[in-house]
């Protein structure tokens, strides 16, 4: 567990444990467990999500907007931010995630009518006017339980919007909401948003509309402020997620992001720090957006990493399953591999926590890049179904890392054998599909993870046998379709959308095989099949079997050629 947190004084009423906070932030796709260090991940499910997202409400006028301006001072400790309504009221503003209101700065809403204090899951707003503005501040604690959400790293802070970016409610159907940021000289917000052209917004002085107990806030509304970031003011809407930096203590010049709903209503991730963000090319024409916090010992060889985790699942894919995603990777005192999150709320992102003095060698032999991108080309499904997403991903990821001539197919069999085996361990106590709805309340990640990983193997090695679509193209034109989407999906809609490629059940079929079932999924006919045994020193022993050339097909090179994923890249984008 982390240690102490940022020292917030008790309220009357309010007394809930710190150390719950981030117990209901809900969960992206994560890297898997691997050798004998298990990937503990201190999350719960959210319980009153539809209560903690408010209600929408008909348009009335179509023109509904509402902004959010937000300022952190410099040591990056406490985030203000107004929330402004135009041709509505907001009625409520509600916690971003569970226990957020811990971390509200004295307790209170800000309001021209007063303040409203000691939320619990939210503050209701009864005196509320239509196009007006409510302030609060936030706390940011050092760290918290879940280490992809808040975390101090050196002079820069890792803050998901989860902590700081409170929802008014209800909120008009359709609404554009913005989000603008004014910063400390010097510090560059990385948000999943994408970034719309710098237009007006109508924001009043708020020295002026809440008077002077604002103090905190703002500021006077006097100076200007002066902004960058990597488009540049030229930018067209839904560009891209990026930076941006200010100075000044009146209204920033900075970019609009446009806040997605999704921002909302699933995890997100978000930083700020001293160095503008990266661009790295990945195939396809995508970007990834890397924002690199704290010192990093050997930041070339990071990023060469993450190219390389980008060409390897653009493998299964065709190329990068998604125009661009943000990067946030985080230096930690740890040894062993990375940890990492894909997340999805406000935009696709991955955060990746890793050892600040890797080598490049260890780099190359981490499957985490390669894992989180993969889980980007499949629609955010709900945390209990990680049986599907983190078995297609930790299935895949071994796949693809031999396709791209990163390990060799005798190692990435050894691999999924090892893997299978440690699922196999951990299998008994409950079915499958309980396992994964609790996976992280019994940390049953083994279990999960495999035991998906395997039915991913099952259906590719049955498709292949019928000689019709692979796997692989079913999930090549499910990506195309669907990886994009800002809806959440269920495993039933994904199983039946990759069957309708298949041309087949093969997935639905081993699923209601081995779902309801205590024993992990049975291999052992396959493998022989296959011609796939254990070996030593890490490398599986092939044999000569009927359907070798069904084991040699998972695992072949894809060819290089003009634009393939497999061509080398120029070197990453150097900062603009």
């Amino acid at each position: 567990m982390p240690g102490e947190a940022r020292s917030i004084q008790p309220r009357s009423g309010c007394k809930l444990s710190l150390g719950l906070f981030f117990l209901g932030v809900l969960l992206g796709g994560c890297a898997p467990p691997s050798g004998g260090r298990a990937r503990l991940v201190s999350l719960a499910h959210e319980s009153q999500p539809a209560r903690r997202l408010g209600s929408r409400s008909p348009n009335a006028t179509g023109q509904e907007r509402l902004a959010y301006r937000v300022q952190i001072d410099p040591q990056l400790t406490r985030v203000d931010v107004d929330v402004c309504p135009r041709g509505f009221r907001i009625e409520r503003l509600n916690a971003p995630s569970p226990n957020a209101e811990r971390l509200l700065e004295a307790g209170r809403v800000i309001t021209p009518q007063g303040d409203y204090p000691c939320p619990d899951d939210g503050v209701d707003l009864p005196l509320s006017q239509p196009d007006e503005c409510l302030h609060y501040s936030v706390r940011v604690p050092e760290e918290s339980p879940d280490p992809t959400s808040v975390r101090r790293v050196g002079a820069d802070l890792l803050a998901s919007p989860d902590v700081w970016l409170w929802i008014p409610t209800p909120r008009p159907e359709h609404l554009l909401t913005t989000v603008r940021f004014s910063l400390p000289e010097g510090v560059f917000a990385a948000v999943p948003w994408p970034i719309s052209k710098p237009v007006p917004v109508p924001v009043p002085d708020l020295a002026l509309s809440l008077g002077s107990g604002l103090g905190s806030g703002l500021g006077s509304g006097s100076g200007s402020g002066s902004g960058s970031a990597e488009h540049g003011a030229g930018a067209e809407p839904g560009s891209g997620t990026g930076t941006g930096t200010g100075t000044g203590t009146g209204v920033s010049t900075d970019l609009d992001y446009v806040l997605p709903e999704t921002a909302f209503a699933w995890k997100s991730a978000g930083g700020f720090g001293h160095a503008p963000l990266l661009r790295l090319s990945a195939p396809g024409g995508a970007q990834l957006r890397v924002a690199m916090l704290g010192e990093v010992e050997h930041p070339r060889e990071l990023q060469e990493w993450l190219v390389q985790g980008a060409r390897a699942s653009s493998l299964l894919f065709g190329h990068f399953p998604l125009r661009e995603a943000l990067v946030i990777a985080v230096p930690v005192e740890r040894s062993g591999p990375a940890f990492g999150m894909a997340l999805r709320g406000g935009g696709p992102s991955v955060v990746i926590l890793f050892d600040r003095h890797t080598t490049s060698a260890a780099l190359s032999q981490d499957w985490t890049s390669t894992h989180e991108f993969l889980h980007l080309g499949v629609p955010r499904l709900a945390p209990e179904e990680a049986w599907l997403f983190e078995g297609l991903a930790t299935y895949y990821s071994e796949v693809t890392r031999a396709r791209a001539g990163i390990i060799s197919p005798r190692q990435a069999y050894q691999h999924l054998l090892d893997g299978f085996e440690r699922g196999r361990k951990n299998a008994g106590a409950l079915t499958l599909r309980e396992e994964s709805a609790q996976m992280r309340e019994r940390r049953s990640f083994y279990r999960v993870y495999w035991a998906g990983a395997a039915l991913a193997f099952l259906t590719d090695v049955a498709a292949r046998r019928a000689g019709g679509p692979t796997l692989d193209s079913a999930l090549r034109s499910f990506a195309e379709c669907c990886a994009a989407s800002e809806q959440a999906f269920s495993a039933e809609r994904v199983l039946a959308q990759l069957d309708a490629s298949l041309g087949a059940p093969h997935f639905t079929t081993q699923a209601q095989r081995w779902l309801d079932r205590r024993e992990f999924p049975e291999l052992d006919g396959v493998l022989r099949r296959l011609g796939v045994a254990p070996g030593r020193r890490g490398a599986a022993i092939f044999g000569r079997t009927p359907e070798a050339s069904i084991r040699d097909a998972i695992m072949a090179r894809a060819p290089a050629s003009n634009g393939s994923p497999t061509e080398p890249q120029s070197q990453p984008q150097q900062p603009e």
